[in-house]
């Protein structure tokens, strides 16, 4: 038996198909219409009860199973090119439109997992690893045995999470799927702040987060002669005669009442003012305008601009390009290592800021900005004519050609993105002791915590005092606060606007209120508690200490919500339900009360060696790691 059929052998054992319509079934039957359907949270729940972590096998996700790419595909490449790191069965996460790459269907230990079939659920609940670059279905629960690694998919310029406009309590998924996360890795200081606020890591996420680079900018700063030649062929490049600069527009997306919206009117005439005879245009939509407006129906109407094809990723087109224009969209960090020139087309800067949210001022943008046609062709006249006086090979990367504030751009926001970002993120995941190597950060300070379990919060004076205690909690500076409530609890707009103005000194979990898949067995336990009458906080415990069956349904449902996160203090609302009394009870080892006893944790005493320890060795920083280690390797010597 080959290495490739041994691996797949091997991780389909517990899978137990015993025909060729099971395998068929086990790879294309669909087990409902989307991941919060029933037959696929049942399946999911019985394949964690019935297989075991296999460390051979990877599961990739980028975005939603959309595409192979991003992040995660960085790393897929890495491994592949350096077979010391083992060998892996690479299994690929695809959704239910999408069609392989032809190139990958016969390739050596890659298989494709459809999402909604039980070759989906079963690896993702049995994978040793698993790496994905948005948020993974709210079935997911991490088992112990589990890596996952949690790459996002971009630097955030937009707002995020709980920081959009809009937002109230922040997104469900968002917040678990960070929380769910055993490494995270970002290119630097600013997305790591950005995340951990915007998905209410503090306090809650035990994640361990470097900050790395991004592994498909290797892609860009990494693409060879042949391959750049290849790419300019497959585009239609003239590369002979005078030189003319390549120039992509790459805008973001839109959406109105949370619809995906494009103005193609907008659109079009935008190309016709970008058009010159001395530049070559390129246009490339967000794949999610592509849903509504074609790329290719776009260079039907403009038959000056080329629309690359999708096979083509991202990364790879900017290693071609000599100019970006972009708006609002995180494709201009990952071009920013390159040096050249970036033009930033804001013609609704307003608008987008009130309605979007953005993280970042005009004077914060490196390179130009332009925000009336006007400025945008004028401002395309002159880069083109700078670029023109030198030669197409010219390496910016070390004197970006839009000076000062575009070089302080790179090192503020990527200053990790050098072309080795993939292999220090397999360093970090696969490694033993790989998180070593690093400074890493963590969402926990060393403050306690303090969880406020409101559940379904129902509006009234119970609920005022509930809040009245978190605040005071918040104005604390010797605690982090958490706020765990279903993101539907209806909530006054003062307490809401003072939940608000208390920023990340309140982490705000949200999470969505559904009922838990079990296993046949388990049923009739469940309803049975769930129907109990006037059962409070301390006789919910006690029956959870009696009947291992609840332990093990409420172990697993506390897991797919919070993970391995743990609290110091939990204080709860009045009127939880039962299902909600036995969860907060596995939050932590601590106290829990009803949230009217909430006091001030008493101020540590903490002795003038301990205060030099932590100014001089930081929680998570690398020279703390190592002097740890040095430590252990002396004291094993002396025992």
């Amino acid at each position: 038996m080959t290495q490739e059929k041994s691996l797949l052998h091997g991780a389909l054992k517990s899978a137990n198909l015993s025909s060729e319509v099971e395998t068929q079934e086990f790879w294309e039957k669909s087990l409902g219409k989307g991941a919060k359907s029933t037959g696929v949270r049942q399946q999911y729940l019985d394949d964690s009860a019935t297989t075991t972590v296999n460390k051979n096998v990877i599961f990739y996700e980028s975005m939603s199973g959309a595409r192979m790419g991003d992040n995660p595909y960085g790393i897929y490449e890495y491994l592949r090119e350096h077979p010391e790191h083992g060998e892996f069965l690479h299994v690929w996460s695809i959704d239910a439109q999408g069609s392989i790459p032809a190139e990958y269907i016969d390739s050596p230990n890659v298989v494709f997992a459809r999402r909604n079939t039980r070759s989906y659920t079963y690896f993702i609940a049995s994978a040793g690893y698993v790496i994905c670059n948005a948020t993974l279905p709210a079935f997911f629960a991490r088992r112990t045995d589990q890596k996952y690694l949690n790459t996002w998919h971009g630097i955030p310029y937009k707002a995020l999470g709980r920081n959009t406009p809009k937002a109230r309590f922040g997104s469900p998924g968002g917040n678990a799927t960070f929380t769910k996360a055993t490494h995270i890795l970002t290119p630097g200081r600013f997305t790591t702040d950005k995340i951990i606020s915007a998905y209410s890591m503090k306090g809650v996420s035990n994640a361990t987060i470097a900050e790395i680079g991004y592994p498909r900018v290797d892609r860009t700063l990494n693409a060879d002669a042949d391959l750049k030649s290849r790419l300019r062929e497959i585009l239609g490049l003239n590369t002979d005669g005078d030189y003319r600069p390549t120039v992509l527009y790459a805008p973001t997306w839109r959406s109105e009442k949370d619809k995906d919206v494009v103005d193609s009117d907008q659109l079009v005439n935008d190309l016709k003012t970008m058009v010159r005879p001395d530049i070559q245009l390129l246009y490339r939509g967000h794949h999610r305008m592509d849903r509504l407006i074609k790329d290719a129906s776009v260079g039907d109407q403009l038959s000056d601009v080329i629309i690359p094809p999708h096979e083509i990723s991202s990364n790879d087109l900017l290693s071609v390009v000599d100019v970006l224009i972009t708006d609002f969209s995180s494709i201009f960090f990952d071009f920013l290592p390159t040096g050249k020139p970036v033009i930033h087309y804001l013609y609704d800067l307003d608008e987008y800021a009130r309605t979007r949210g953005i993280n970042l001022s005009k004077d914060e943008l490196p390179g130009a900005v332009a925000v009336t046609r006007q400025e945008l062709a004028s401002t395309i006249a002159n880069v083109s004519e700078e670029l023109i006086q030198y030669r197409p090979e010219h390496d910016f990367s070390a004197q970006p050609l839009q000076g000062d504030r575009y070089n302080s751009a790179t090192e503020r926001f990527c200053p990790h993105d050098d072309g080795h970002a993939s292999k220090r993120a397999v360093e970090f995941l696969f490694e033993e002791e790989g998180a070593e190597r690093f400074d890493t950060r963590s969402a926990h300070d060393e403050r306690p915590t303090a969880a406020f379990w409101a559940g379904e919060l129902t509006p009234g004076p119970l609920a005022n005092s509930f809040l009245e205690s978190l605040l005071s909690s918040a104005a604390s500076p010797l605690e982090q606060t958490v706020l765990i409530i279903e993101r539907q609890s209806p909530i006054d707009k003062d307490f809401m606007k003072r939940i608000k103005g208390f920023g990340d000194a309140i982490s705000t979990f949200s999470y969505e209120a559904e009922q838990p898949v079990l296993l046949p067995d388990d049923r009739a336990t469940y309803r049975e508690f769930c129907t109990q009458y006037y059962l409070n906080f301390e006789a919910a415990r006690a029956l959870l200490a009696k009947n291992v069956t609840l332990r093990k349904i409420f172990a697993f449902e506390y897991r797919r919500r919070l993970d391995d996160a743990a609290f110091n203090r939990v204080f709860l609302a009045a009127g939880l339900s039962n299902s909600e009394l036995a969860l907060a009870h596995l939050a932590t080892k601590g106290p829990v009360t009803t949230a009217n006893h909430w006091r001030a944790p008493t101020p540590e005493l903490r002795a003038p060696s301990a205060k030099v320890e932590a100014y001089l060795l930081p929680h998570g920083t690398r020279r703390r790691k190592l002097v740890a280690k040095m430590y252990r390797r002396l004291r094993s010597k002396f025992r």
